[in-house]
């Protein structure tokens, strides 16, 4: 009986209507497969059927939507839409005038000749010169100037620190104090007269300041003393490991030595390479620890007072001349450097002293307390010790404690010890001038304002992600670049 009645399951006529049914509640997930076999007496097989038939339906009727093609965007390609092509590839992609040429080719079957390309990043140029000197320079404060090279010719910048924005960027024969000084007279003509210019020790950069801008405080920055401690410090470290390297291998020929004067002989040679091993790795240890108490606890802005800097700036003079009297290389000149530079590496430190005396005036606090905050902006304002001398402050000015910590926290703020800014922008234009490649003021200028009109896609000051350095200088909304140099960039369909 149950064989037969499965038969019959089997071969029962569904009708259409029944099919529907089973195939819409097929497609309800709160019903299984089987009960809805049982509830109309099929077999699994059909429910199956005719589910795949229900689905297939609805795919088959939204094909046509599918396929409809959705555009993003209106792309009529006119010869202003060349330009922008040509524009973009040099600027953003950093391509050559060759690999600009190629691409119009392959991607839109446009032939353009090099002369061509030429000319339309001439005419963008001499648009972006125009641009770039039009801000007002004369309410920057704080700038860094450096030289760069390109084929052994020096190109001079000059950058707002606050905003990254480039004031000068410009080709030259020569850095020495008059090529400097006709460049500072031009800008002194546009209003530029900042308070503070942090500076390498170029002899031509500094004399064309004391010079032009008597007034302007030159300061001398930390960038390049603290990276030639640490080239020194990496030196050390790898000649340690060399040593090691000689010394395993050195044991190992030992070990399979079978000649008895062999073995004396290399027995000796590992105990002088074992010794000069120590030796070395204590230099490179000590020296390590040196600059990295000048770096942090010296030159760092939160930190001691300026007696107390002092004082140990002296005394790590004289350990690492100990050092340099057992291993001279290297040493030896980071030791002359230090001992040269020692006023300007604490000019800052100095100003800073100066600036915090000022509020001592303010708050009537006395100078100590003032750098004991000072210090506590190295710690974490979560961290016990922060909180325990807060607390043991407190106790002596009472609730003024905010006040001027907010006041201390503007002073080292605005007070620059370092010439990031400029390294940064160097780094930045470095890669459109390859060795390869020859380039003009002109497209200098092109580089400079499009480098200006950039947004910044991270900072450090969250108010600054996604502002270009001309935003930030001027505290308004510009359109974009390619807007600015009079062309319509594309806007996407939101539909």
């Amino acid at each position: 009986m149950i064989t037969a009645h499965k038969k019959n399951r089997h071969t029962k006529k569904i009708s259409a209507e029944n099919k529907q049914d089973i195939a819409l509640k097929s497609l309800d997930k709160s019903r299984t497969i089987t009960s809805i076999s049982e509830d109309h007496n099929c077999s699994r097989t059909t429910v199956y059927k005719q589910k795949s038939k229900i689905i297939s339906a609805a795919n088959e009727a939204f094909k046509d939507e599918e396929k409809e093609p959705t555009f993003l965007f209106n792309f009529p390609v006119k010869k202003s839409t060349i330009c922008i092509i040509v524009l973009a590839l040099f600027l953003i992609c950093k391509s050559s005038y060759r690999d600009i040429k190629l691409f119009l080719k392959f991607v839109f079957d446009y032939d353009i000749s090099l002369g061509n390309i030429f000319n339309i990043l001439d005419d963008a140029s001499g648009a972006a010169e125009s641009i770039n000197n039009s801000y007002d320079i004369s309410k920057i404060t704080d700038v860094a100037s450096d030289e760069m090279f390109h084929r052994n010719k020096p190109v001079l910048n000059v950058v707002d620190i606050k905003s990254r924005f480039c004031i000068l960027s410009t080709k030259e024969k020569s850095r020495d104090a008059d090529t400097w000084g006709i460049r500072l007279l031009e800008l002194q003509d546009e209003g530029f007269n900042p308070n503070v210019s942090i500076i390498d020790q170029a002899k031509g950069l500094r004399n064309a300041y004391e010079y032009v801008l008597p007034d302007t405080q030159l300061r001398f920055d930390h960038f390049h003393m603290i990276m030639k401690l640490k080239d020194c410090a990496r030196f050390l470290n790898n000649r340690v490991k060399s040593i090691e390297t000689e010394e395993v291998k050195l044991f190992i020929k030992l070990q399979n030595s079978k000649d008895e004067a062999a073995i004396d002989n290399l027995e000796k040679e590992f105990e002088t390479k074992e010794q000069y091993h120590q030796q070395y790795k204590r230099i490179a240890t000590q020296f390590k620890t040196l600059s990295q108490w000048l770096q942090h606890d010296v030159l760092q802005l939160p930190g001691l007072s300026v007696e107390d800097r002092e004082e140990l700036y002296d005394f790590i003079v004289e350990q690492m001349q100990v050092l340099a009297e057992e291993h001279p290389h290297r040493i030896k000149e980071v030791v002359a450097s230090l001992i040269n530079q020692k006023d300007a590496l604490l000019s800052v430190i100095h100003e800073l002293a100066a600036k915090l005396e000022m509020l001592t005036k303010k708050h009537n606090v006395n100078i100590k307390i003032l750098w004991d905050i000072c210090y506590l902006f190295r710690c974490s304002s979560d961290s016990i010790n922060y909180n325990l001398k807060v607390i043991e402050i407190e106790k002596l000015i009472g609730d003024k404690y905010d006040l001027i910590e907010d006041d201390i926290r503007e002073i080292l703020e605005g007070t620059h010890r370092c010439s990031s800014m400029i390294e940064n922008y160097n780094s930045r234009i470095r890669p459109y001038l390859s060795e390869m490649k020859s380039f003009s003021q002109i497209r200098l200028n092109l580089i400079r304002f499009y480098l200006n009109h950039k947004p910044f896609l991270r900072a450090a000051n969250s108010d600054n992600k996604g502002k270009t350095p001309a935003e930030i200088l001027t505290g308004k909304t510009l359109r974009n670049w390619i807007e600015l140099l009079g062309f319509q960039s594309f806007k996407r369909n939101t539909i």
